[in-house]
């Protein structure tokens, strides 16, 4: 059995974290694997280093009906039995490419569909009910998804299953990051100051992401602030995520506000490639969504033996089984997010002990070996 995964792009992001921590695992795989996409993106040389084939196939010429025949060409030459989509647009043009064949089809939503007018939901409703087989990424999302799309008649082939993290990226020795050095770089206007003597003594938070819908970044600089105003300045926050073009206010907000309000001891670091090392590095990490499907940045943090600080976001209750695996605080209340920071930063060591505890049952339930065995049994399902 052979398995085509169609992306959009192959730019940095949560699927695209996902699957190619798939294609670096591929030889543990019982199927093969190919991937096709149709844009590049910053994880092109990852994607096309880790093994599998990798082809770029993008609309032109004769536009979306020569796309389609050269899809359908590959898929054949290929002896593709299974095409994995990562959006609904994909799950169709795979639909229409293997139209007469016997190849399937499978769906995975990545996202909750908040905000998305009338064309999106119509694209997503018919993108279910061709795919052979749906998955969700959590109980909660496919939940939502049967209530939306009132598919409780379609519930046999509709899946959970939870995103995989290679988990041998987090176990390599990595040297300090730069931003923790005496001479790290300025970060959005607000620079890296103290000293590295001064910075071993001092606490070291972060959160992974980029600042994108879904986030909630802003919840976490208010809340820092509510701490500094209480005199809790014994830390330094770190967040690690790119500006996204298409929403800049969700990054230039979260700067204006820690500037103009002297927070000093936060930082903006930008999109890094070296999140391994960061999680090896820090003492802590706080998150906070609006409406994640997932979180794989907060599953390789408890993974790492961190302590976690997270939103209840059903999701994050989810995936830390009910707050047994992290510290859980109201969504939406800046308040108590200052309070489990704050108790945090109190029993440091405690939650560090807990922490390292807990990571190998967040390992076991996670990992990527686990995320395609669960796939080869829906695949082999839906062939068979």
């Amino acid at each position: 059995m052979k398995v085509a995964y169609l992306l959009g792009s192959l730019n940095r992001g949560g699927t695209e974290t996902l699957l190619l921590d798939v294609f670096r695992s591929a030889q543990s795989a019982s199927f093969g694997i190919i991937g096709v996409h149709r844009h590049d993106g910053a994880y092109r040389d990852d994607f096309y280093q880790a093994g599998p084939p990798v082809y770029r196939l993008f609309p032109r010429h004769f536009g979306l009906l020569c796309y389609l025949l050269r899809l359908r060409n590959l898929l054949l030459r290929e002896k593709v039995s299974v095409v994995h989509a990562q959006q609904a647009v994909d799950c169709l043009y795979a639909v229409l490419a293997t139209a007469g064949t016997d190849i399937r089809v499978v769906e995975t939503f990545h996202g909750f569909d908040f905000g998305a007018g009338k064309p999106a939901r119509w694209l997503n409703r018919l993108s279910i009910r061709m795919a052979d087989a749906v998955c969700f990424v959590s109980r909660a999302q496919r939940d939502y998804f049967i209530r939306r799309y009132a598919l409780q008649k379609q519930s046999s082939k509709l899946h959970v299953v939870y995103n995989g993290v290679d988990f041998s990226k987090l176990d390599g020795e990595n040297a300090e990051p730069d931003f923790l050095s005496a001479n790290g770089p300025a970060t959005a206007g607000i620079p890296v100051s103290h000293t590295a003597e001064v910075q071993m003594r001092r606490i070291r938070l972060a959160m992974v992401g980029n600042f994108v819908r879904g986030r909630a970044q802003s919840s976490i600089c208010r809340s820092i602030k509510l701490l500094r105003d209480r005199g809790c300045t014994g830390f330094d926050f770190y967040f690690v995520g790119k500006r996204d073009e298409a929403e800049p206010w969700r990054y230039d907000d979260c700067v204006r506000y820690c500037r103009e309000n002297g927070l000093e001891n936060v930082h903006f670091l930008g999109g890094r490639g070296d999140v391994p090392a960061v999680l090896q590095h820090i003492d802590g990490f706080v998150y906070a969504t609006d409406h994640d499907t997932f979180g794989i940045a907060v599953v390789e943090a408890m993974a790492a033996g961190i302590p976690v600080v997270v939103n209840d976001w059903q999701v994050m209750t989810e995936i830390t089984h009910d707050g047994q695996w992290a510290a859980l605080y109201r969504t939406g209340d800046d308040a108590d997010c200052a309070r489990a920071v704050s108790e945090l930063l109190e029993h440091l060591a405690d939650r560090k002990r807990k922490a390292a505890a807990i990571a190998p049952q967040v390992r076991a339930a996670y990992s990527i070996e686990r995320h395609i065995s669960r796939l080869a049994e829906i695949y082999d399902k839906i062939i068979h």
